[in-house]
């Protein structure tokens, strides 16, 4: 079955916000040596053309964008900034759109935690604020273009992309005629009158996340536990071990190595924590995550 009209003018909105995008975080990316990844063949992928995440309850999410520390066309990296991008004409169909962003990128953050990764929403459109809020709520940084800085950048060709539910059929076919019409020249005009006329949006979000990647180990806290932990069936006989052990001299089995706990505090005010129950994974640990940062 074809596409109706709409979609098909909601899929070049599509196409045309994600193009505008990337052309933004190339030079980012470029910046801090990391490689962007995005829809289209990939050796590292084999034949999938989506870029596919799984968390760590096994849920694949398909991503529009992932910048990986490491990455390159034949090798997986690992993720520096997980971005999702979603256009929505109306705002009935923006809050279920804003919960399924969070749904894919909140539990990413948790899988790869220790690779801290940005979080952010390409979304142009109608969107709620409750919308809005409900992602930046979650720690997702938004980028929101409004339905008249894409109308504005399609009228540069002769677009007439302004479209309600009661728009004529007929009417919208003709801009998607007109859009394939003008070819790949005037489609890259389009894109670039989007990056203009969101200059000042592209820039704040470039800027949040460059902090983000900027960021460095300001200090590492080292914090061996030893000893053997002691269960006490109440809080007066909890109080009676503390005391023997204030005044008991340490036995063989209280010097033992019981785990190391590691907070690592960044520059940005991030902060992660890890505990281990050796010294061994906590020194590969360390080496494979943070080692030159």
């Amino acid at each position: 079955m074809a596409d109706s009209p709409a979609h098909a003018l909601g899929q070049i909105a599509g196409y045309m916000m994600e193009q505008a995008f990337f052309e933004m975080i190339l030079p980012v990316a470029n910046e801090f040596d990391l490689f962007v990844d995005r829809q289209g063949l990939r050796p590292a992928r084999g034949k999938r053309k989506k870029v596919t995440w799984v968390d760590d309850h096994d849920n694949k999410h398909d991503l529009d964008f992932v910048l990986e520390r490491g990455g390159s066309p034949g090798t997986l990296g690992r993720p520096a900034a997980f971005i999702e991008s979603a256009w929505r004409r109306y705002t009935k169909h923006s809050v279920n759109k804003a919960g399924e962003i969070a749904n894919a990128l909140v539990p990413l953050r948790r899988t790869f935690r220790f690779d801290r990764p940005f979080l952010g929403a390409l979304v142009a459109g109608e969107w709620t604020q409750g919308g809005v809020t409900h992602m930046e709520s979650q720690g997702i940084n938004v980028l929101h273009l409004p339905v008249k800085t894409l109308v504005d950048a399609f009228k540069t060709e002769g677009i007439d992309f302004w479209f309600e539910e009661t728009t004529p059929a007929a009417h919208m076919a003709a801009q998607v005629e007109r859009w394939s019409s003008i070819g790949p020249a005037g489609q890259e005009n389009v894109i670039k009158a989007l990056r203009e006329n969101a200059g000042t949006q592209f820039d704040a979000f470039a800027t949040r996340l460059r902090d983000h990647l900027s960021r460095k180990v300001q200090s590492v806290m080292v914090l061996p536990l030893h000893g053997v932990a002691r269960t006490a069936a109440s809080v007066a006989e909890a109080l009676t071990l503390l005391s023997g052990m204030r005044t008991a001299k340490p036995s063989p089995e209280d010097l033992e190595l019981l785990r190391i706990e590691i907070q690592v505090r960044y520059s940005n005010t991030d902060r992660i924590e890890a505990s281990f129950s050796s010294l061994a994974d906590a020194i590969v640990w360390l080496e494979q995550n943070y080692l030159g940062q």
